[in-house]
This record gives C-alpha cells, sequence and structure tokens, in this order.
C-alpha cells in the first residue's frame, strides 16, 4: 500500500541501484509522484542484479529492481543526447525535488549538477547521495556494500570478539545503501517542507559514509569520552548480552539489568546455579561467561525459538528470536499489519513485496502499483504532459533518445 500524503509533490529520478531508487521510492509511498528517468540502453544498473524469478535474467525480472521502484513512474531519456537534456530541463521546471546519485564528475558531464539543476528551477530541492559526499579528498572515490562498512566504521565493530585480531564480519545484503537512501529521503522531506514554507530551493549532499557513521554514535561517544574503541558486542563486561542456540535456531538474549537476570532464572525454573557466587552480577557473570553459557543452553536446547521468545516476553525477559526470511513470511505479527504486499507485474506475475513500515490513521491509502517496464510510461509523459506527439516519439527514439 502507499498513502497520499505527499500527493502533489512531484519528484525526477534520475539514479541507479539502491540509494536514489530508495529514497525515491520512500517519497513514492507517501503519495509523491516519482518520474524515473533510466537510459534507453538498458536502464538502471539494478535490472541486472540478482536475485531473478526462477533464477532466470532479464530487464524486467530482478526482485531488487522490482522492490525499489514501485509505485514510480517510468521513462527512458538519454542524458548525452543535446535532446535529451532538453527534454530533461522540461520536466525539472514543474518538478518539486530531484534525487540522483550520480558520482560528482559524471553528473557535471550530463548537465544535472545543482549548477545546472538551479539554473533551470531555483526552488527546486536536489537531492545527490554519493559515496563520501560532494566535497573532501574522497569525493571522487568509487565504493561498494563492503567499503561502504568499512570506511564507516561498522566493519571494525563487527570483528567476533574484542580482539581486533580477529576477522569482521560482512554484513549482509545491502544494509548500508538502503540506509543512506533512508537518510537521503528524511532530509528530502525536511527540504521540501521548508520549500513549502519559503519557496526556497536546497541542494542536499548525502554521504554514504557519513550514513554508516551515524549508526555508531554509540561508538563513537565510547570513544570521545573514555578513549575506549568497541568492538561486536558479543564479548562485553556484562552478561548475558548474547545469542545462543536453541532447539530450531536462535535465540538473543540481553539481560542487562539485574532484575532481567532474576526473572530470567525464574523462567528456566530457578536452576541451583543460578545462586553461584561466580554469578552473582552483571560484571561476574561476564567474567565467567564461557562457564554460565553452557548452563544457560542445556535450558535453550529444549525449546524452540518462539517458545523461549513468547516465554519470556511474557515474564519481562527482554529476549528475542532471530527470525529467518521465512519466519518473517510466516509471523502472525508480521500478517496481522499486511506488511507483506502481493503485487502483480506484466512479466513476473504476482509476488509478494515487503511494504511500508509505518500506518497512518487518517491518510487515504491505496494499493501498491508494479515496478515500471522500461519506458512504459515515456507517451504518458512525453505526449501527454510534454505536448509531443507519438511521431516525435518515434523520432526520439531513432534518434536514441529515448
Amino acid at each position: 500500500m502507499f498513502y497520499r500524503v505527499l500527493e502533489g509533490v512531484r519528484v525526477i529520478e534520475c539514479g541507479h541501484f539502491v540509494t536514489a531508487p530508495f529514497c525515491a521510492k520512500i517519497l513514492a509511498d507517501l503519495g509523491a509522484e516519482v518520474i524515473k528517468i533510466e537510459d534507453p540502453d538498458g536502464g538502471d544498473q539494478s535490472r541486472r542484479r540478482e536475485p531473478f524469478l526462477n533464477d532466470i535474467p532479464g530487464l524486467e525480472r530482478s526482485g531488487l529492481f522490482l522492490y525499489l521502484n514501485m509505485n514510480k513512474l517510468g521513462i527512458t531519456l538519454n542524458l548525452r543526447t543535446t535532446t535529451g537534456r532538453k527534454i530533461f530541463a522540461e520536466l525539472l521546471k514543474s518538478a518539486n525535488a530531484f534525487v540522483e546519485n550520480n558520482p560528482p564528475k559524471k553528473a557535471e558531464e550530463l548537465g544535472i549538477s545543482y549548477r545546472h539543476v538551479k539554473e533551470i528551477n531555483p526552488s527546486i530541492v536536489m537531492t545527490s547521495i554519493t559515496p563520501f559526499g560532494q566535497a573532501g579528498p574522497y569525493k571522487d572515490y568509487k565504493n561498494c556494500e563492503l567499503i561502504n562498512a568499512h570506511t564507516g566504521g561498522a566493519g571494525y565493530a563487527s570483528t567476533r570478539e574484542t580482539d581486533i585480531s580477529q576477522e569482521p564480519l560482512k554484513f549482509p545484503a545491502r544494509l548500508f545503501s538502503f540506509q543512506a537512501g533512508l537518510s537521503a529521503a528524511a532530509g528530502t522531506m525536511g527540504a521540501l517542507y521548508r520549500q513549502s514554507l519559503t519557496g526556497l530551493g536546497e541542494h542536499l549532499d548525502v554521504s554514504e559514509q557519513d550514513s554508516v557513521a551515524q549508526n555508531l554514535a554509540f561508538s563513537l561517544l565510547h570513544y570521545c569520552y573514555g578513549k575506549m574503541i568497541p568492538s561486536r558486542t558479543n564479548r562485553l563486561n556484562m552478561a548475558p548480552a548474547h545469542i545462543l542456540p536453541c532447539k530450531d535456531g536462535y535465540v538473543s538474549i540481553g539481560l542487562i539489568q539485574e532484575v532481567q537476570w532474576q526473572h530470567f532464572l525464574e523462567v528456566m525454573g530457578s536452576p541451583d546455579w543460578g545462586d553461584n557466587e561466580l554469578f552473582k552480577d552483571m560484571m561476574s557473570r561476564a567474567q565467567y561467561w564461557d562457564g554460565l553459557k553452557p548452563l544457560i543452553m542445556d535450558w535453550t536446547m529444549e525449546h524452540t525459538k518462539e517458545e523461549i521468545f513468547r516465554t519470556c516476553q511474557g515474564n519481562n525477559v527482554p529476549v528475542g528470536a532471530l527470525y529467518t526470511t521465512k519466519d518473517i513470511l510466516n509471523s502472525k505479527q508480521i500478517a496481522s499489519r499486511g506488511f507483506i504486499v502481493e503485487i502483480e507485474h506484466p512479466e513476473t506475475g504476482k509476488l509478494k513485496y515487503p511494504g511500508v513500515p509505518y500506518r497512518f490513521s487518517e491518510a487515504p491509502q491505496e494499493a501498491p502499483v508494479s515496478a515500471p517496464l522500461l519506458g512504459q510510461h515515456n507517451e504518458e509523459i512525453y505526449c501527454h504532459r510534454l505536448g509531443y506527439s507519438k511521431l516525435d516519439l518515434v523520432k526520439l527514439k531513432e534518434a536514441n533518445v529515448i
């Protein structure tokens, strides 16, 4: 579903892969009209990224693209041509925002840098998402998800133990690209609000490195206040605060307060070892964790993660089940909120996708719309909005403009 909160806001997106498309998707999910511009020669890079339905590649079969671009209109436009830039300028004139994630040099070459954009529409909000921002010694550096994790400090914080000699863990999927898109969307909405009050334009400069580092505020504070460099929190001076195996998977136990530990002992049936002097407080439980861990596991291995989760939560013990993707799809809680949505697409048919994590009590909502086929809305935008004829479209296509 999507909500009509930003109805009347028009966004032009010239993005690829994850960061800019996800930023624009968040705006589209809130009711903004997003017109996605793709190069006629293959479109967005994510069209060629897995997963593909039935593992059969195709420009209209990428699950990543289909998710990131739902609720958008899609057109093709070659910005390397003079006519393409002229059409781009026409689109910008009626837009409230422009979202892109091109390298600064490429944006300048294509004529879509803020220097060019503000001349066309001085009041527009332009959001640029790049690996390291628009300025600084790294501004032209390239990145990937692994580089994001390490230059933002998350890789160091993911070492297996407090000893940095242990190798870091690679983060799953494209977590930090999505985080950067989310940060960009929040900033864009703030700038759009300012625009609605003052009519002033804005260039929002979003750094993926900064976005990752923002998530490490806890680590940064530890260093600034005490010169301590925390790593992965499975051996902190507190226990139990760990992930433990159970009968059918894993559970996360985070018993920071003494009262939580006492409730946990009660849930486990008040075992005799609970009175052992070695486990009398949080510090000692951390010190003797190697002895305490198997004692707790004797209990967790007798129960499923759902049994542990429900029992502990019912007794004010902060324990969580580590859900797999299958668990999420089968979750009664997820189902009760309608988070998973089914969308029909002309190439892939009806598939399930993540929905939005919020609910508005009053805003109108509508069923989500599938991601556009490559150039699907060319006629609607070029003919019905900009006044081109169908013959013009044929000529533009022959000239490799669309």
